[in-house]
């Protein structure tokens, strides 16, 4: 069986062929293994399957150790680092949320306490902020889970006089399941344009106590805001505004002064950026990583990063 389905983009019309459950093309349910998924192709191509495969598994070379890690030149990373130095010597939890800032719970960052599901780490902050009061709470959210899952938490803790501090991770898209727009873009999924939905007023209009904005590339403004909010009582926010590097490319580059370098890894032990690597002993930045962020040379205590990322 055939079926023919007109696909609408914009005001584009496509009428294809879909092969799939309906046609018995795919297995109807079950998980999509590579095995199966080369069977499907391979009938779909009218071929056998010994001879789609191009090269024997066998032969193929062992995938390189890749661990989950932030991108080099994510504000996520910034932005973390920033709550962690700010917080330096006293008490705090920080309960994380579903997104690619998750993996601020990986080493030397270390930033996400708890993760359960969207919208959880404002609930949960509230939460501990009345089995733990002595610590400072804090809730990482991202922009699109925010508008997803996240304003009716941030009702019920100004509702219940939480005292805690918010942390919205705003890069503008929805970076981790394939950068959808979302109400904060000003484009919906059929590319029309259309009004932003501020975060800003909306946290105002619920009623948090004070909101900043600040761009987490700023190490030093970043850190200060966070303990500004951390004097105060009740539900604070910050929201820290920078775009994600897949959405918004920069042809800057950091370098370092092998000559200023003290080779005391600071970089690598603090941030674990990626572009930021040891070669035959030596720190280096490997250009072909480097998104010319800066925040590196920002907290580097000899001065030695510097390059088109300091202009």
């Amino acid at each position: 069986m055939e079926k023919t389905i007109t696909y609408v983009i914009g005001k584009n019309h496509l009428s294809v062929n879909v092969y799939g459950k309906l046609t018995h093309d795919v297995v109807n349910s079950g998980e999509n293994t590579v095995e199966g998924i080369r069977k499907s192709i391979a009938k779909f191509l009218g071929e056998e399957e010994s001879t789609y495969n191009s090269r024997n598994e066998q032969e193929m070379p062992p995938l390189p150790v890749r661990p989950p890690v932030l991108c080099a030149g994510c504000p996520h990373r910034a932005s973390f680092y920033a709550v962690k130095k700010a917080m330096e010597g006293q008490k705090a939890n920080f309960c994380g949320d579903i997104g690619c800032y998750t993996l601020g719970n990986a080493k030397p960052l270390d930033m996400v306490d708890t993760c359960l599901c969207m919208g959880a780490d404002v609930t949960i902050a509230q939460g501990l902020n009345h089995v733990d009061p002595e610590a400072i709470n804090f809730a990482f959210i991202g922009d699109s889970t925010f508008f997803a899952s996240g304003m009716t938490g941030v009702v019920n803790a100004v509702y219940n006089q939480a005292n805690m501090i918010l942390v919205i991770l705003d890069n503008s898209t929805t970076a981790m399941t394939g950068h959808q727009p979302h109400p904060g873009t000003g484009v919906t999924m059929m590319g029309d344009i259309v009004n932003k939905i501020k975060i800003e007023p909306i946290l105002t209009a619920i009623g948090v106590k004070k909101v900043v904005t600040v761009n987490p590339l700023d190490h030093k403004a970043s850190v200060a805001a966070v303990k500004d909010l951390a004097q105060l009582d009740g539900v604070k926010a910050i929201i820290f505004k920078s775009p994600c590097i897949a959405i918004e490319k920069s042809k800057k580059k950091c370098e370092i002064d092998s000559q200023k370098c003290i080779n005391c890894k600071k970089c690598i032990r603090e941030m674990g950026c990626p572009a930021i690597v040891v070669r035959d002993g030596q720190v280096v930045i490997e250009a072909g990583l480097c998104t010319g962020c800066g925040l590196c040379s920002q907290v580097c205590p000899a001065k030695a990063i510097g390059g088109a990322c300091d202009e």
